[in-house]
């Protein structure tokens, strides 16, 4: 990968956005997670399978400075849509996690590991900053699923699970290990063009 220090050009923008619209695809789909109170927990990790794979592929595709950031914006603005608590802590945390893995990408681009750290660090904000309300402020949390319409059985489940603490570092723990999984996906999808760039 020879371009990490050329600038983004509007077809980078482009594929950036695209991959940027994928993730919100593939946070939806594990939104199914949510479908049940014994699940929910599960929802980062689902999450961070997914955006894993599409991270790897992008930025072996594009590793320029800025496209974790475009990457970003599609679900910053989503989260923006979601009131104004979740909204606020949405975007907050993809922001800061996303500024935090372009400076982590900063030191080598061309670095498989330093990708795969990159990776790692993004997908936390799923279940740290991401997941904060749901630990930390259960009631409203749950009260705003009951009023966007989801079973009430599956609110409870979600109440009584989010209000054993202890809960929150097992799915840290589990979206590490799935980011990780799903960034090993993205690289046997990119192996021939790993191979061409020597990094396979």
């Amino acid at each position: 990968m020879k371009h990490e220090s050329a600038k983004m050009t509007t077809r980078d923008y482009i594929t950036g956005a695209i991959f940027s619209v994928l993730s919100i695809v593939c946070m939806m789909i594990s939104a199914i997670a949510n479908m049940s109170g014994k699940t929910a927990l599960f929802y980062p990790a689902l999450t961070a399978f997914f955006i894993g794979i599409l991270f790897l592929i992008l930025l072996v595709k594009v590793p320029k400075r800025g496209i974790v950031i475009v990457f970003s914006i599609v679900p910053a603005v989503y989260f923006l849509t979601s009131g104004l608590l979740e909204g606020m802590i949405g975007i907050t945390g993809i922001l800061i996690f996303a500024f935090l893995t372009e400076w982590i990408l900063s030191k080598d681009r061309s670095s498989l590991k330093r990708i795969t750290l990159g990776g790692l660090v993004y997908t936390m904000n799923y279940s740290t900053i991401g997941f904060a309300e749901n630990f930390l402020a259960t009631d409203n949390y749950c009260d705003n699923a009951l009023a966007h319409g989801i079973n009430p059985s599956v609110v409870e489940g979600m109440r009584r699970m989010y209000a054993i603490k202890p809960l929150w570092a097992v799915a840290i723990a589990a979206t590490l290990l799935t980011a990780f999984l799903g960034m090993q996906v993205g690289k046997i999808i990119m192996k021939k063009h790993l191979k061409k760039v020597g990094l396979a």
